[in-house]
């Protein structure tokens, strides 16, 4: 390819041949004039994925294929390592764009200097927009050095339930200056197979002087009931209490490149903590309540892990001073200060129902 790549697409997949031919429709269909290419990272499927994208033949297209299935993390990094574009992005396998994302997010990177361009999403199931006539935003928002710096303020004490995982505090749908990652190292945490994303993004935002949030529904986010999710496929394989200290040490990373104090980094990473172990038992409580995964499995899963979280020291010391949004459920932080197993896994349970009918009915 003669000219400058302008744009990575980078879209990690393990045992995903059903959804290969859409991902490569979706992409092709782009109405960008730049050159941009194609990255897939196999995961070590054991489908026939990668004998379907290898049928395309499509120029633009690099294959890559790990020895063993290590995780998305390290698919995305296997990509990023090898991607040339100016900038990045990140595609789900299963999820779909707009004709006009590419070159919609491409002209304003462009044409305002921005290192971060995010649009707003549709979440999809059963062919039904739940996010219908909803946006993360009123307007076009723009976020400079102050800006983004209160965006994470908001991102862990007035968190907005409705951005979901593709709002500022993602991976997903959004370009990303290559020499943002570049420069400065960043990598997906390959130890995480839950919370890799918003670690991701919270990396790069350390460094982002300038983003931008294009208010249309450019990013289409498929929803399947009865499908495993990575929060899943992260209980099953253990979540052990470091791995929430190893997303807290990355947001006091973050914090400490944008300058503040060390003792307001000490209390926005205890913020962090709390409010990523939460996420975690309600997104898990909500995937035993759509049979996602087998209930008596899923219980004694979700015990385990709720029995670590309230013996730990550290958790006992931040959630004192945890700060609770309105948006969130009131007994959740109770029952981890209380150091309650039983309240503990009924709040998750309740929560877990409620955030289901409030996504199904647009308002989560």
């Amino acid at each position: 390819m003669s000219e400058q790549v302008c744009v990575s697409v980078i879209v990690p997949f393990y045992n995903s041949e059903k959804y290969i031919k859409n991902c490569l429709s979706t992409l092709l269909a782009q109405d960008f004039k730049k050159p941009f290419e194609i990255i897939m990272v196999d995961d070590a499927s054991t489908d026939s994925g990668e004998k379907i994208i290898k049928l395309h033949k499509i120029p633009l297209l690099q294959l890559f294929s790990l020895p063993s299935n290590i995780g998305q993390s390290a698919a995305r990094n296997i990509g990023i390592k090898n991607a040339k574009g100016k900038y990045i992005f990140l595609l789900d396998v299963d999820d779909e764009l707009n004709k006009n994302t590419l070159t919609t997010l491409y002209d304003i990177a462009e044409k305002e200097d921005c290192d971060f361009v995010f649009s707003d999403y549709k979440r999809i199931e059963k062919s039904q927009n739940q996010r219908s006539n909803i946006f993360n935003y009123p307007d076009n928002e723009f976020f400079n050095t102050e800006e983004i710096l209160e965006a994470m303020r908001k991102e862990l004490y007035e968190h907005n339930p409705l951005y979901g995982h593709l709002g500022l505090f993602g991976c997903n749908g959004r370009l990303i200056k290559r020499s943002i990652i570049y420069d400065n190292k960043i990598s997906f945490c390959e130890e995480l197979r839950f919370l890799e994303d918003k670690t991701f993004a919270w990396d790069v935002l350390g460094f982002v002087k300038k983003a931008r949030y294009v208010r249309e529904q450019l990013y289409s986010y498929h929803v399947y009931p009865n499908v495993s999710t990575a929060v899943i496929d992260g209980v099953n394989r253990g979540f052990p209490m470091n791995h929430f200290k190893l997303v807290q040490k990355h947001i006091q990373n973050s914090l400490r490149h944008r300058g503040l104090t060390e003792s307001k980094i000490e209390k926005f990473g205890d913020q962090g903590l709390i409010f990523f172990i939460i996420s975690l038992l309600v997104s898990y409580s909500r995937c035993i309540a759509l049979g996602k995964v087998e209930f008596k499995k899923g219980i004694e899963s979700r015990k385990r892990i709720i029995s670590e979280i309230i013996n730990d020291v550290n958790v006992s010391k931040a959630i004192k001073n945890y700060y609770r949004s309105k948006k969130e459920s009131y007994w959740i932080p109770k029952a981890i200060a209380w150091r309650s197993q039983f309240l503990l896994e009924l709040a998750c349970t309740i929560r877990g129902k409620e955030t289901i009918k409030m996504r199904r009915k647009g308002t989560k």
